[in-house]
């Protein structure tokens, strides 16, 4: 006989496939749900089938006859001229959610999932429209949660809801047993439940604000401030501060082995943030200059400041810099697959080499001799003199920028 019959035993596969696929949409409208059903197609033998193995098709009829299991079986009379009349199996039919996950070996989680999602209905009430999607679209990820930590989950959703402008730090929520590693790991799932509930994910909670690192070149600018300090941006914002210009660099150990430059402040980038730089009123009045790591990232995080900061110029980001120290590149495993709109024709023609090469060339890995010799140029006067002393071409820059 033809394995397209389908067996008893191979139902359960199938039903817990259909379960899998619809749990969601049943706890999202358990109205709905109950009129859902399961028809199981059993393929049941054409004559042909019979006459070449007619046990076979005895067998599978007979373990239909039976079957005890959940659902309805349907049968359906067959007319053979070399067999006769013989009722043959068609199709298994579950009813409701229920006996679809029994049909599946599901009902111990069936249970689970019914009763907790009766518990979010209730203490997450009266919520809004848009909950019950958001219970459904969740499901996986607090049926997965041990007993304890649903309990935290309700009660974490619960008093966001109740105290929608807090601004409490999260390690200050008043919440049995919840920690900030624990806010870490499920923050997206109380996040969706929260805007189920009361309309948006805002935690109303207080963050520890990102640090931005800075070094001020040029003690005059700054006399009583330390050369390096990290703060908020609205407080780097706040300071006097008029530097003739702004170094922005990627990353934090060229800022700390930076000389005393003339007028100059340089500031960390901080990768892809960097456009948040533009938030100090300082640094829009001031000539702000770019060095980035040679690589696809590199220039595209310059192309992301520009959008904020469109004279922004590039520094040590040129072909003769990649040319000169190709020797200390890498390969870059994931090449950034943005195109970039803001370079300028010379930063395109690199930006493309590098990711055709699929190169990398950190800005550490510059021989620090000659990023002194580049910084001299760009910044006259500045290396080896008393800052005291010294003022800046205006026109020395644009000699050592690309």
């Amino acid at each position: 006989m033809s394995t397209v019959c389908v067996p008893p035993s191979a139902v359960s596969t199938r039903a817990e496939t259909a379960y899998r696929n619809r749990r969601s949409k049943w706890v999202a409208d358990p109205i709905a749900a109950e009129s859902d059903s399961l028809s199981i197609a059993l393929h049941p033998p054409s004559e042909r089938q019979v006459a070449e193995d007619p046990d076979a098709v005895v067998a599978w009829v007979r373990a239909w006859q039976m079957h005890r299991g959940i659902g309805r079986v349907h049968w359906e009379t067959r007319r053979w001229p070399s067999f006769g009349t013989q009722d043959v199996p068609v199709r298994v039919v579950f009813a409701g959610p229920g006996e679809i996950a029994a049909a599946a070996g599901r009902m111990s989680e069936w249970h689970r999932l019914t009763a907790r999602r009766v518990q979010l209905v209730e203490i997450l009430a009266p919520g809004t429209p848009a909950l019950a999607d958001a219970i459904g679209s969740t499901l996986s990820r607090w049926l997965e949660l041990g007993e304890a930590d649903f309990v935290r989950l309700v009660g974490v959703v619960r008093w966001l809801a109740d105290h929608p402008a807090s601004d409490v730090f999260i390690r200050q929520l008043p919440v049995p047993g919840v920690d900030t590693k624990w806010i870490s790991r499920h923050r997206g799932l109380v996040e969706v439940l929260l805007e189920g509930a009361v309309g948006n994910r805002d935690l109303g909670v207080r963050s520890v604000p990102r640090l931005c690192e800075i070094a001020v070149c040029d003690r005059t600018l700054l006399p009583t401030a330390p050369r390096h300090c990290a703060a908020p941006l609205d407080e780097l914002a706040e300071l006097p501060l008029h530097p003739e210009r702004i170094l922005v660099l990627e990353n934090k150990e060229g800022l700390h082995a930076l000389p005393d430059l003339p007028g100059t402040v340089a500031v960390h980038g901080s990768g892809y943030a960097v456009h948040e730089l533009a938030a100090l009123s300082w640094l829009a009045d001031s000539d702000v200059v770019y060095w980035g790591d040679l690589d696809t990232h590199g220039f595209v995080i310059l192309d992301r400041f520009r959008a904020y900061l469109p004279d922004v110029r590039s520094f040590l980001m040129d072909l003769h810099t990649l040319e000169a120290w190709s020797a200390l590149a890498v390969e870059e495993p994931s090449p950034s697959s943005h195109v970039p709109m803001r370079l300028t024709p010379a930063e395109n023609e690199v930006f493309t080499r590098l990711r055709v090469e699929r190169l990398r060339l950190e800005q550490e890995r510059i021989p620090w001799p000659h990023v002194m010799e580049e910084l001299a140029r760009a910044f006259t006067g500045a290396i080896g003199h008393d800052r005291h002393s010294t003022r800046m071409d205006p026109t020395a820059l644009g000699e050592g920028v690309s």
